[in-house]
Formats: C-alpha cells, sequence, structure tokens
C-alpha cells in the first residue's frame, strides 16, 4: 500500500515498483484506490497499460476497503502474487481521510505500507512519515 501527500508521486512510483517486482519473477497488479483525484484511475490505467501491467479498478464505487478486496479476489483469480495499493494523496492533517487509510489497513491487512515524499519536501519528510506512522499505527 502507497500512501503520502497529493502530488509525491505515489501513482508513478507504483508503476515503478511493480516493473521492479516484474523484472524479479513477480506477477503484480496496480491497484486504483485514489477515488477523489480527477483523472487519478486514468493516469494508473496508461502507466500500467506503457508497462504492460495489469490495473484494478472500480469506478463505480468510492469504498477503497470494497476496491481492494475486489482486487484482492481478481489478483487471486489472476495469479497475481503482488497487489500494489495506489491511494489517494492527502495531507496528513486530514483526519477524514487518515481514517481512511486506518480503515484500509485494518481490512487489508497490507505486508507493507510504503511513504512516498517528494523531494522537495526535505526536512519535513521526517514530521509526515511520524504523522503518517501515527496516524495508522492500529
Amino acid at each position: 500500500m502507497l500512501v503520502g501527500l497529493q502530488g509525491s508521486g505515489k501513482t508513478t512510483t507504483s508503476g515503478k515498483l511493480a516493473n521492479l517486482l516484474r523484472k524479479q519473477g513477480k506477477n503484480p497488479i496496480l491497484v486504483a484506490c485514489d477515488v477523489y483525484r480527477p483523472a487519478a484511475i486514468k493516469q494508473l490505467q496508461v502507466v500500467g497499460k506503457q508497462l504492460n501491467i495489469p490495473v484494478f479498478a472500480n469506478e463505480n464505487s468510492k469504498d477503497v476497503v470494497h476496491i481492494a478486496k475486489q482486487a484482492i479476489s481478481t489478483a487471486i483469480s489472476k495469479l497475481n502474487d503482488v497487489i500494489i495499493l495506489d491511494t489517494a494523496g492527502r495531507l496528513h492533517i486530514d483526519e477524514q481521510l487518515m481514517d481512511e487509510l486506518k480503515n484500509l489497513k485494518a481490512n487489508i491487512k497490507p505486508h507493507e505500507i510504503l511513504l512516498v515524499v517528494d523531494s522537495m519536501t526535505g526536512q519535513d519528510a521526517v514530521n509526515v512519515a511520524e504523522k503518517f506512522k501515527d496516524a495508522i499505527r492500529h
């Protein structure tokens, strides 16, 4: 599960990570869990198409837990062994969106949660990382 601030490069990183894992013999699938940003799903689909990596999206739902659960079922049926959730960017002070991450973590139980930060974040990256860690710890 990739998390981070808006515009930090989560979608691009999702694609790069999927491509790297495929080169290591894995069979990844990208999952569009950014249901807020206009064209976010389309962006992930374009990245997936460019890399020839499947993308799961449900444009009729705003429930990211539901979308992730559907994606897991799809991944199992298509023998994908790595599921990469591309979540919506959010400010660490946005309680509603941070609760969404907590809910996603609690229901999906991802093996890894990766914080994606832009290099321009600088020293504030430590503060951002702490806020995300505190928000989704439980």
